[in-house]
C-alpha cells in the first residue's frame, strides 16, 4: 500500500524535511504517538497539548466524525482536503488518498495490521468491534508549523454485509479525522513561503534571543538591530520569506515597508530560509548554506 502524501500548497511530506524540520518533527512525533489512545485510536488532546507546551510546541485541532453506512473512501478522502485546506488557510490536496483510505477501511474490518515503512499504527479489539488507527505529518512552509493528521476507523461487529463489497467487509464503519497544528512556540526557522505576523516572534535554539515583529509594524531583534519602521502602513503586518530570497515586510494593503534586498546568487538554490542563530544573527541562507543577508552577530 501506498502512503498518504499531499500535493499543492507549500509544504513538505514526511521524509522531504530539511534538517532544522527534521530535527524539530522528532520530538513532536514521539510526544503524539505517547498520546494516541491504543484502545480508541484517538489522540488524548489535553495530554498532548500538555506535554507539547514542556517541549516549546503549541497544540490547535479540529475534528470530524462520521458513520457510514456504505463503504466510500472518497467521503473520508473529501472530508480531511477540506479539513486541511480550511486549517493551513491554502489548498492542500491528499494524494492516493481513496485507495489508501479504502485499505485502511478493510484492516479495521478484518482486525489486520501489516507492516509499513515510516508511519504508526494502532489497532485494538473491543467488544463493540476493531478500532484502527494511522497517522502521518506535513511541514507548511506558510505556516511553519506540523500538521499532525490522525485517522481512526471503527468497524462494528453486529453490521451486515454491503452491497459491492466483498463479503468480508461489514458497514458500520465510523470514522474520525483530528487534524492538528503543531507550532514551535518561538521557531527558528522561516522558510520560503513563510510568514510572521503582528505579535509574533522568532527565538533561537538556545533561547537567548528574539526576532520580533510589533503590532506597530516594527520588525527587531532584541534592542540590537531593527527596521524603523514602527507606525508606517496600515495595521496588521506580515513580515514574509519570499521565493526571490527577499525578506519583506507588508502592511495590510499589501504595501512594502521594508525590505532585505537580499538576491541569490549565481549558484544559489532554493529553498531559502530565514534563520536566527544561537549567536544572535538574523541570516538569509540558501539550500547549499551560503548566506545571502544576515545583521550581524551579537
Amino acid at each position: 500500500m501506498s502512503t498518504i502524501q499531499f500535493q499543492y500548497g507549500h509544504i513538505w511530506n514526511n521524509g522531504e524535511y530539511r534538517g532544522p524540520v527534521y530535527t524539530q518533527s522528532r520530538p513532536l512525533a514521539q510526544e503524539m504517538g505517547k498520546h494516541l489512545s491504543i484502545n480508541y485510536a484517538t489522540v488524548d488532546e489535553a495530554a498532548a497539548k500538555d506535554a507539547l507546551a514542556k517541549i516549546g510546541f503549541s497544540l490547535r485541532s479540529k475534528s470530524h466524525v462520521d458513520t457510514m453506512t456504505s463503504i466510500n473512501s472518497s467521503t473520508v478522502d473529501n472530508q480531511v482536503s477540506g479539513m486541511i485546506n480550511d486549517f493551513f488557510e491554502e489548498p492542500i490536496e491528499v494524494v492516493r488518498g481513496v485507495d489508501v483510505f479504502m485499505t485502511l477501511m478493510q484492516q479495521a474490518i478484518d482486525g489486520s495490521v501489516d507492516s509499513f515503512k515510516d508511519n504508526f499504527f494502532t489497532s485494538s479489539s473491543r467488544s463493540e468491534g476493531t478500532y484502527f488507527s494511522y497517522q502521518l505529518t506535513f511541514y507548511s512552509l506558510k505556516k511553519a508549523s506540523f500538521c499532525y493528521l490522525v485517522l481512526s476507523f471503527v468497524a462494528f461487529k453486529e453490521s451486515s454485509s454491503v452491497f459491492g463489497i466483498p463479503t468480508s467487509f461489514r458497514s458500520g464503519i465510523s470514522y474520525k479525522a483530528q487534524i492538528f497544528e503543531c507550532k514551535k512556540i518561538y521557531n527558528n526557522v522561516l522558510y520560503n513561503f513563510g510568514v510572521l505576523k503582528s505579535g509574533e516572534a522568532m527565538g533561537s535554539p538556545n533561547g537567548t534571543h528574539r526576532a520580533t515583529l510589533g503590532t506597530d509594524g516594527n520588525f527587531s531583534v532584541g534592542s540590537r538591530w531593527q527596521t524603523n519602521t514602527a507606525g508606517k502602513g496600515k495595521s496588521p503586518w506580515t513580515l514574509v520569506m519570499q521565493e526571490d530570497a527577499n525578506l519583506v515586510l507588508y502592511d495590510s494593503g499589501g504595501q512594502a515597508t521594508w525590505a532585505s534586498g537580499s538576491q541569490p546568487g549565481r549558484f544559489s538554490e532554493s529553498p531559502y530560509r530565514l534563520e536566527l542563530q544561537d549567536d544572535g544573527n538574523l541570516v538569509i541562507y540558501d539550500s547549499k548554506n551560503s548566506p545571502l543577508w544576515a545583521i550581524g552577530q551579537a
